[in-house]
């Protein structure tokens, strides 16, 4: 389990725990991860607290992995540089 897994786990343990801490957290997710974490998270950061029902169930899709091409590849990596998406080898 990652860090930020353990972490989220943790919140809804304690959400399924207290009934007052789960309104507290619907109501202010923000500040209370804030609060938890101790340090102020980006100003455009939104969190989302949604909560299953019978009629609805929430699924949350990680953002897609970025995979670089072959070219790509080389090209990070200092072994070629990009001429009409051909690599060729780097000078250097």
């Amino acid at each position: 389990m990652t860090p930020k897994e353990k972490f989220i786990q943790e919140i809804v343990d304690k959400a399924g725990e207290s009934f007052e801490f789960r309104a507290n957290f619907i109501a202010n997710p923000k500040s209370m991860i804030e609060e938890k974490l101790r340090f102020k998270l980006p100003e455009n950061m939104e969190i989302v607290v949604l909560e299953d029902s019978p009629d609805k169930i929430h699924i949350v899709l990680p953002l897609p992995k970025e995979e670089l091409s072959e070219t790509e590849l080389l090209a990070v990596s200092g072994g070629g540089c990009w001429d009409d998406d051909t690599p060729t080898p780097s000078p250097y």
